[in-house]
Formats: structure tokens, C-alpha cells, sequence
């Protein structure tokens, strides 16, 4: 008599109509739960401010292929440094210049298949970003290609990255969640920090 007291009564299953009503309130809460996440300021403030940083790291991108404004200045002193020997030319290839401007200014440019060295009082273009007047480019007088600055190279690694990853995540969540939202900021923020700073 007492095992049959302590078995439990068996379950009826649920009907296929009542796991469908369970599962479309489960959907209606977590609805009713993101909808409520995005009311929030906390949300639409941090959601406003990634895509602020995310237009400015699509600006220093635009900056650094094409969008730049010229400045003409002439080589004070150059310092070369030198790679392979190409024997077509009879000459070494030029694997790094630092140039000083007239007014005092200091660029180290990495460039490539560049054999003749520029000279003293030569014209040198300068590509500046808009916002920040940074050197990203160089154009020398003699020669239609650009050559980037040393600090180019590290800031468009680091915006492309920012911007992959931070498109990647938001595929992922869609921004529903803190850490998401979070960890996009702190992102698009160091990016557009090195690019300012450094």
C-alpha cells in the first residue's frame, strides 16, 4: 500500500495544439523581453554611439584609400634604406624612405620597386586626412604612385579588423544582448583611438 502512495501519476502527454500555444508564449516573452532591452536609454545610447564610431572608422578607411587633400613641400634631408639588388636596373631597390620637410617635418614612408633616390629641395606631395591633417600618403615629383605612410599600415589593419569583427558580432546577436553591445563599443573605440592617436 505505501508503494503505491509514492508513485507519481503518470503524465498525460501535451497535445500537439498545446505545445504549439507553449512555444508561440515562450516566443511572445522573449519578444516582449527584447523589445524591452531595446526601450531602454542604456540601449539606444550605446546603440547610437557604435554607429558613430563605426561611420568614423568607414571615414579613416575612405581616408586612407582614397579621400585625402594634397599638400606640396620639398624635401629638407632624406635618409634611405635599402633591400634587394636588382640586376635589370643595376641598382638597389628602395625599401624605406624618411623624408624631412622644409618646415621640420618628419615622414618615414615604406615603398616599393623604387630605385631612384630622391634628392634635397625635390617637390614631395603630402595626402592628409580632412578631419585630423595626418599624413597617410606620400607622392614624390617624379613619380605618379603613392607610397604610404610607416602608420598607415597598422591603422588600416586595425579599422578593417574592428569593423569585420564588429559587423561579425552583430550579425551574430543582432546587438540583443549587454556584452554584445559592449564588446562593439570597446572595439569601435580603441580602433578610432589608434587611428587618432597614433
Amino acid at each position: 500500500m505505501q508503494e503505491e502512495q509514492s508513485r507519481r501519476k503518470q503524465r498525460t502527454p501535451l497535445t500537439s495544439e498545446e505545445v504549439f500555444y507553449i512555444k508561440k508564449i515562450k516566443q511572445l516573452r522573449e519578444l516582449k523581453k527584447i523589445e524591452d532591452f531595446k526601450s531602454t536609454s542604456f540601449y539606444k545610447i550605446l546603440n547610437t554611439i557604435n554607429i558613430v564610431l563605426a561611420g568614423f572608422l568607414s571615414y579613416c578607411l575612405l581616408s586612407i584609400i582614397i579621400c585625402n587633400h594634397w599638400q606640396t613641400a620639398y624635401i629638407a634631408d632624406v635618409h634611405c634604406s635599402f633591400s634587394t639588388y636588382n640586376r635589370e636596373v643595376q641598382k638597389p631597390e628602395i625599401s624605406e624612405i624618411e623624408f624631412t620637410t622644409t618646415v621640420g617635418e618628419f615622414i618615414p614612408v615604406k615603398t616599393n620597386n623604387l630605385y631612384q633616390e630622391p634628392q634635397p629641395y625635390d617637390v614631395l606631395y603630402i595626402g592628409r586626412d580632412f578631419i585630423f591633417n595626418k599624413v597617410i600618403k606620400v607622392k614624390l615629383g617624379y613619380d605618379n604612385r603613392t607610397f604610404w605612410h610607416i602608420y598607415t599600415y597598422p591603422s588600416f589593419v586595425v579599422a578593417v579588423f574592428a569593423l569585420c569583427l564588429g559587423f561579425f558580432i552583430y550579425k551574430v546577436n543582432r546587438h540583443l544582448s549587454v556584452n554584445g553591445l559592449l564588446t562593439v563599443c570597446g572595439l569601435f573605440l580603441l580602433a578610432s583611438l589608434y587611428f587618432i592617436l597614433v
